[in-house]
């Protein structure tokens, strides 16, 4: 009976050491566990953080960006209004001037062009204006040098076109060895007047006051 009474104490004694182990272990799972979850709550706040400054940044950056801009887009808008104004002002010039006075504005481009031309027999393409009033006026400046005037179409001159400008008229005169060609135009003509006199006709139609 004592042996047996030994041995249930001594059963007795290491279920309560397993307990107390046990107790401990899970302890030390729960300290352990918490202090994760601890961590993890650091990460994710510290995660959240970084992402709103990231965010921050990156408006900042779009918005430093749309102000930058904006002061580009307004003077390229107003360059654009300014020129489109001008063009429309030069389409209202040239259609009231008339057949005749568009013709002797070409006239004075086919004179500065006679020091190429000369001693050179040409064949001449009147593009849009009359054929026999072109023909007259380039036999008085360039006499039997020229040897033909025919009509010519409008799409030989859209490679030098002024945009919004929309007349197209003028001369294509050729060299009969084809080695000179000059385009004599009323593009040609309001491409001078916008190099030379744009900033003047601007002022001027918008009555010295340029919009802002």
């Amino acid at each position: 009976m004592e042996e047996l009474r030994s041995t249930e104490a001594l059963d007795t004694e290491i279920r309560n050491d397993a307990r107390r182990k046990a107790g401990k272990i899970l302890e030390k799972a729960e300290e352990s566990a918490g202090a994760l979850l601890a961590d993890v709550d650091k990460k994710v706040q510290e995660a959240v953080d970084a992402a709103r400054q990231s965010s921050r940044s990156r408006l900042a950056l779009y918005e430093k960006n749309i102000n930058a801009s904006l002061p580009l887009e307004k003077e390229r808008r107003l360059v654009s209004y300014i020129h489109n104004a001008v063009i429309e002002a030069m389409n209202a010039y040239f259609d009231g001037l008339g057949e005749a006075k568009r013709l002797d504005i070409i006239r004075g481009l086919v004179e500065r062009s006679r020091t190429v031309l000369s001693g050179t027999e040409v064949h001449a393409l009147a593009v849009g204006i009359d054929v026999a009033a072109a023909e007259k006026m380039l036999r008085k400046l360039l006499g039997a040098s020229l040897l033909s005037c025919k009509a010519g179409d409008s799409q030989m001159l859209m490679d030098e076109t002024v945009p919004g400008f929309t007349r197209r008229e003028g001369l294509v005169l050729r060299s009969a060895d084809g080695q000179i060609v000059c385009r004599l135009t009323l593009d040609e003509k309001v491409k001078e007047i916008l190099d030379t006199q744009r900033a003047e006709l601007a002022s001027t139609l918008f009555c010295g006051r340029l919009p802002e």
